[in-house]
């Protein structure tokens, strides 16, 4: 069995009334989501999490038209919308999730029909989707399944995508720490911007809080759990430790994934240059003040531009019992026209369930 995860990035810049800004001309795209399509009928998983769908059910016709299996789409941000129209234009993305090959969905049981097929977990007033949204902040959902496979037993699915904003990373830290002796900024504003720091980290908590309200809740009706997708945190983030506390394994620290690489960045503006440079060139829109002070945005650019992994596969139960035959990344530039498909590097583990042990 294999299991996935990836971002496969909208391109949007995060800003705009009429239509969000975009980073790059609509070919360009295109040609990405095609390169998107090539891998992953190459790598052939057998559950597959994905963020950034834009437009979700669009997105998820062409992918199944590739693999095949059942897709669920759940959007994320909608912004203003009637019967598909409004505004921003351009603006329909979320969250997917397929299942293809041995993976089944679960049979029907009472105790589990109960289980929310999706869950928000954070935004303000107002609802989002495809055809009817309502809401002018940043909404957060997750995603739910319970499937089945004849090795691993029943399963419970998760995909999430988490707030987006930095905390107290240690490289961030240290770049403000740097940039305070060079008298580039104040360490009172150093000082004040710790509040929207701290505010990022306790928003991505509260996700994990509800997050895990709704897992523990079916938990023991499940042989075991994956909880897969982009963090927009590190392994040094307070979410990723959340969920280490709670008792989940992380795939990407197994033996065989230090192997093959399986452990390295999946957010790498150094391997990923051409993707990272158009953000860069445009412009991205960070959610933190800059206090009028234009160093500030340059330090956000310079940690941004730091390789580090933000999405991740975190199992449980049968399915941390089993050791990973292999961990992976996947979606580097092609060699030929140096073109990757995403900013975010995806995430693949493969499972032999003849080869026990757990991840180690």
């Amino acid at each position: 069995m294999k299991i996935a995860t990836f971002n496969v990035w909208h391109g949007l810049a995060g800003s705009g009334v009429l239509r969000f800004r975009e980073f790059e001309p609509e070919a360009r795209r295109e040609d990405r989501f095609r390169a998107t399509l090539r891998i992953l009928s190459e790598l052939e998983p057998d559950i597959l999490l994905l963020q950034e769908l834009n437009p979700v059910s669009h997105r998820g016709h062409e992918l199944t038209q590739v693999l095949g299996g059942h897709f669920d789409g759940r959007v994320d941000q909608g912004g203003l919308k009637l019967f598909s129209r409004g505004l921003p234009s351009n603006l329909a993305t979320g969250l997917g999730l397929i299942i293809r090959g041995k993976v089944r969905p679960a049979r029907e049981r009472e105790d589990i029909d109960r289980m929310p097929r999706e869950v928000c977990l954070s935004g303000g007033f107002g609802f989002s989707g495809e055809r009817m949204s309502f809401h002018l902040d940043e909404r957060r959902y997750a995603q739910l399944r319970s499937v089945r496979h004849e090795n691993f037993g029943r399963l419970l699915i998760v995909n999430v995508h988490l707030h987006h904003g930095f905390e107290r990373f240690p490289d961030l830290v240290a770049l403000l720490g740097q940039a305070v002796q060079a008298g580039k900024i104040a360490s009172s504003d150093v000082e004040r911007l710790g509040e929207a720091l701290d505010h990022a980290r306790a928003r991505r908590l509260s996700e994990i809080d509800r997050l895990l309200e709704v897992v523990h809740a079916f938990a023991a009706r499940h042989d075991g759990i994956l909880i897969g997708g982009d963090l927009n945190s590190t392994s040094e983030g307070a979410a990723y430790r959340a969920l280490i506390d709670d008792g989940f394994s992380d795939l990407a620290l197994s033996s065989v994934a230090r192997k093959s690489g399986g452990d390295g960045p999946t957010w790498d503006p150094i391997a990923n240059p051409d993707n990272h440079r158009l953000q860069r060139e445009v412009g991205f829109d960070f959610p933190l003040p800059d206090f009028g002070n234009a160093e500030f945005t340059k330090v956000y650019r310079d940690f941004d531009s730091k390789p580090r992994r933000i999405d991740f596969l975190l199992v449980k139960g049968s399915l941390a019992k089993v050791r990973p035959a292999n961990v992976e990344r996947f979606g580097f530039p092609d060699q030929a026209t140096e073109l990757a498909p995403s900013d975010h590097f995806g995430l693949i583990a493969t499972f032999d369930s003849k080869n026990e042990g757990g991840p180690r």
